[in-house]
């Protein structure tokens, strides 16, 4: 169910599913105090300045992530869409409008790729005229 041109986690995964979807419904009921109910979420495009650049990754040791990062480079280059990156907004940081919440290989990618914008599904807990949590502090996910 829609709300003011909000859609649930649950909904836009129903619309296209995302291999990451458990992680994100975990990390938003830890992180955020939210479900996957909640009826939060966009899909926008995303000045990729906007995201916070301490969420990139600085260790050249961890082969699998830049294998993965490489990997969705190519993609990239051979223009092909990626799925959406998962963000949440107003929780970057400072000089951050966006953290990222799941696609942490993906946001890397565009990154070193220069790529300006990028497609995300952004939750607006709280802001933006996005409505509260739905989760107790002490609940865990739902």
């Amino acid at each position: 169910m829609e709300r003011l041109g909000f859609a649930s986690l649950h909904e836009l995964n129903e619309e296209v599913p995302d291999h990451d979807h458990w992680s994100t419904v975990d990390n938003l009921a830890v992180l955020h105090s939210a479900s996957d109910r909640l009826a939060c979420w966009r899909k926008e495009m995303v000045t990729l300045g906007d995201i916070g650049l301490g969420f990139l990754m600085d260790d050249p040791d961890a082969l699998d992530s830049e294998a993965k990062i490489e990997s969705i480079r190519q993609t990239i280059r051979n223009g092909a869409p990626l799925p959406a990156i998962v963000l949440v907004h107003g929780r970057g940081g400072p000089n951050a409008k966006y953290a990222p919440l799941e696609g942490l290989h993906r946001f890397n990618a565009v990154y070193r790729e220069g790529v300006p914008k990028v497609f995300a599904w952004v939750a607006h807990i709280a802001c933006c005229g996005g409505p509260v949590a739905d989760l107790d502090d002490d609940s865990g996910a739902a």
